[in-house]
């Protein structure tokens, strides 16, 4: 508990395949199991948590894919450290145009979308795996 408070934790790439994360990223710091809650999920159930909790789980026995879905919601005026990205506007005006801005989708499965979400992904792992043996 309160692990959202500390700055930026220490991490490894580990790249295990067991490991959801880009990299298979761990924190290099020592975590008091006694100060860990449990909150166990039912089949078909998710959580939410704040982007700095420390967190994690075991191996997934089952033969269901597991997913991670990360949504991150920022002021304008933020912008990304190395190489520019994009980003979907959800409300007001952006003054500042740190993001190339994502094509609002025609329809379900709209082609050009579908490109255009190809292109960011491919951009933000070229950032995500920049330097990585």
């Amino acid at each position: 508990p309160g692990t959202h408070k500390f700055d930026q934790l220490p991490h490894q790439d580990t790249h295990a395949a067991s490991n959801l994360l880009s990299r298979g990223q761990e924190i290099q710091v020592e975590v008091n199991e006694a100060d860990a809650v449990d909150i166990e999920l039912q089949p078909g159930q998710m959580s939410l948590h704040h982007v700095k909790i420390v967190h994690g789980s075991e191996a997934n026995p089952s033969p269901i894919t597991r997913m991670g879905f990360a949504i991150r919601y920022i002021p304008t005026y933020v912008r990304q450290v190395g190489p520019r990205t994009s980003a979907v506007l959800v409300r007001g005006v952006d003054e500042y145009q740190h993001f190339d801005g994502e094509p609002r989708p025609a329809g379900p499965f709209d082609p050009a979308a579908i490109q255009a979400q190809q292109e960011a992904v491919t951009r933000v792992n070229a950032i995500l795996y920049d330097g990585v043996a």
